[in-house]
């Protein structure tokens, strides 16, 4: 995982799809001009190309080709942490104000479990966070499906989408707040980061989180929310294996459509 502190931000997402851009962009470039390169070496004389084709061995044994270096830069996860942003996106689209004190940050998630159903993301990767808040010493909880609470306050959230196929995640925690929720506990964020990602470098399954967050999911029963124009409690869903809810025989797979 790469790092990247910044100061401040719109949002930390719109700062990960800015880099994902330019580093399309560049290999891109790289490709076409590699492609013009090989154009060129078809009207050298057969000397100059054993000539070159004995060089290239010998780079190939010293070290890493441009190609091979973009493709591990493209394999490479990042993680962008942003000390204020501007317009944060929250729940529902709505916008996300900063706390006096609050960790906000973005990464890619380029090698999820094979058995995590993608509408399920929010859901795995915001209990995995709450699992490392908890091992600290938090009562913090994950409410259906990406809101993180202590007690009846909502401290953070977390919101997930697929960009150019990439997997972002945002996460936001009020470490300190007069107006919103704050975390019951003051973690060293550099501590909590850490304990995060070598987590999710060799990833539980969705089966073995799943398991946990099922056991927790009682929580949500006081929790009611619009569905075919009645509101509906969260106590009479049913929680089925892939992350979604169940409500008289409908299956719902995004909440926020129904005002959660």
């Amino acid at each position: 995982m790469e790092y990247i502190w910044l100061k401040e931000v719109d949002s930390t997402q719109k700062e990960i799809k800015r880099i994902l851009k330019e580093s399309k962009e560049s290999a891109t470039k790289t490709r076409a001009e590699s492609q013009g390169a090989e154009s060129q070496k078809e009207t050298k004389t057969k000397s100059q190309m054993d000539s070159q084709a004995q060089c290239k061995a010998q780079h190939k044994e010293s070290g890493t080709t441009p190609s091979q270096k973009i493709s591990q830069a493209k394999s490479k996860d990042i993680c962008v942490i942003a000390q204020t942003q501007m317009a944060g996106v929250g729940s529902r689209g709505s916008l996300w104000e900063n706390a006096k004190d609050s960790l906000m940050f973005s990464f890619t998630f380029s090698y999820p479990p094979k058995d995590l159903p993608k509408q399920s993301l929010a859901i795995y990767l915001g209990f995995v966070f709450k699992e490392v808040l908890s091992s600290l010493g938090s009562r913090v909880w994950l409410k259906y499906p990406n809101d993180l609470y202590v007690e009846n306050s909502k401290v953070g959230g977390v919101l997930v989408e697929i960009y150019d196929s990439h997997i972002i995640c945002g996460i936001g925690l009020n470490f300190q707040s007069v107006k919103f929720g704050s975390l019951d506990i003051s973690p060293d964020k550099h501590e909590v980061l850490e304990k995060y990602f070598k987590i999710l470098q060799k990833p539980p399954t969705w089966k073995q989180i799943f398991r946990k967050y099922r056991l927790e999911f009682y929580r949500n029963f006081s929790f009611c929310f619009h569905f075919q124009g009645e509101q509906v409690s969260l106590k009479e869903a049913i929680l089925r294996e892939d992350g979604a809810l169940e409500v008289g025989g409908r299956i719902i797979y995004n909440l926020e459509r129904y005002g959660v």
